[in-house]
Formats: structure tokens, sequence, C-alpha cells
């Protein structure tokens, strides 16, 4: 996954409750153009296709972040917010009485600009129905990182992922449950179901198929296979998390049988 507009990603092909996503909250006020930098320009990461607008809000993973207007008009923001890969930007505009949001993914914090994609109509905390271009960039970046953190045995490598699943996953991963195979992220994806796709308030069910690539540590040998899981995502800080991950079968994924209720 590049850093790309997220209208450039489609490819759709425990009952426990929902619970707060982990990470910092979110925040709502308008931070508008910072006051002037001393950025260097090697720490700038130019905003792409993005006019600043009075009022507008620029969040990274659901957080305010300052953003800058260089002399030649481009927005940037300090690459030094960048943490981590694949942390989702968004910029809520004021339009009228109401709001308009658009995204862009950054892939790496060394990318030297993110792109931003067509603006939707949301509301004041940028929140709106996720559609199949955004669903389709969030389960693939978080099912790779669900792989990294078999791979690494580390919870907090999981990605678009709330407390509630992180903690589901905790046992397997920190036990080392998938250790037999050391997976290959760059050819591993996951791909969904349009079949059966619910929204509820505040939340989006589906089905997915997780299809892994990866090596057998004790033999060395080529493995792959495909995991078929129901999640539901859920609006919580400012962004769509992954709340709760369960098994599904080919036929239902195919059916679009979901594992979850949609309420």
């Amino acid at each position: 996954l590049g850093v790309t507009g997220w209208f450039l990603f489609l490819r759709p092909d425990d009952t426990t409750q929902p619970a707060a996503a982990s990470g910092e909250s979110s925040t709502s006020v308008s931070t508008g153009i910072a006051p002037e930098s001393d950025i260097p320009e090697e720490r700038r990461l130019y905003l792409e296709n993005l006019t600043a607008v009075s009022g507008m809000t620029l969040t990274i993973d659901g957080v305010a972040a300052e953003y800058y207007e260089a002399e030649d008009g481009r927005l940037y923001i300090d690459r030094d917010l960048l943490t981590q890969t694949d942390m989702l930007l968004r910029a809520i505009v004021p339009d009228a009485s109401d709001y308009q949001t658009t995204l862009a993914l950054v892939s790496k914090p060394s990318n030297p600009t993110a792109s931003f994609g067509t603006m939707t109509a949301c509301e004041a905390d940028g929140y709106n129905q996720p559609d199949e271009s955004y669903l389709d960039a969030m389960v693939s970046v978080y099912y790779r990182s669900q792989l990294n953190a078999f791979n690494t045995r580390q919870v907090e490598d999981l990605r678009f992922s709330t407390d509630l699943n992180d903690q589901s996953w905790t046992e397997a991963i920190t036990m080392g449950a998938y250790d037999a195979v050391a997976y290959d992220l760059e050819q591993s994806d996951m791909t969904y179901s349009t079949q059966g796709l619910g929204y509820g308030d505040g939340k989006v069910t589906l089905n997915v198929a997780g299809h892994w690539v990866g090596t057998n540590r004790e033999s060395g040998a080529a493995e792959s296979g495909t995991d078929y899981m129901t999640i539901q995502a859920i609006w919580r800080d400012g962004i769509w998390q992954v709340d709760r991950c369960v098994p599904c079968t080919e036929q239902d994924y195919k059916s679009g049988t979901l594992q979850l209720s949609t309420h």
C-alpha cells in the first residue's frame, strides 16, 4: 500500500460488547494553519490535493495535528508526527452548514507526500459511513498488521484495532500460536465480500478472506492459505477500527452469511 488518495484502493472481491479503541483520544477542534514553522525541508511531508480552508481540521489516526503552509502555498506537516507505518490522515473541512472530509494513507514515514482523495460529506468529527474503497484499504492494512504481530509476538503491532480486539488476540500473539510460519507481508492480503455487508449505528460488519503466504520456520517450505472471518469495525476516537473477529466458512463468505449481528 503506497501513499495515495483513499479512493484508489478499490479491490473488493467472543461475542463481547464493543470497547473503546486503543491509542490517544480524538478531537474535532479546528486546528487551522499553524504559525510559520522552522521545520526543515527534509522533515516536511507535503499534503497533495488539499487546499487550506478556514476552520479546517487535520487529524492523524484520529488525533488533531498542526499543519503549515509553505511559501508556494502547499500544505505540509512535520514528518516526526508519523511514528509508524500506515497512518491515516483525515482533513475535515467546513462547508456552509455542513462538513466534508478527505483521506490519505501514509504507508511509511519516509514518503515525501500524502495525496488526498475525493471530498465526501461527514459530521463535524469526520464520521461518515465507510465506502467500499475505505473498507478495502482498512482490512488490508489491518490484516498485514495482524500477520506482522504474529511474526513479532507484539500485540502493539496491530493497526486499526480497538482494545477489545487487541485483547482477544493477545494470548495467541504473545504465546506464539502462529510461530510455525514466518508470514510474508508483501504477498499476503485481505479482501472482503460485498455480500451481506451490513451497516449499523457507528459500526459496519462484513465477511473477509485473509490470503496469507509464508515460510515454514522448521522446514523452510513455502506455505499459503486463506482464513475466512466475519469482522466488525466501529467508529471510535475519530477513526474506523476493527473491534471483533470471528471465524466463518468459505460458504459464509460467498453467500454473505455474517457471524456477528449488524445491530
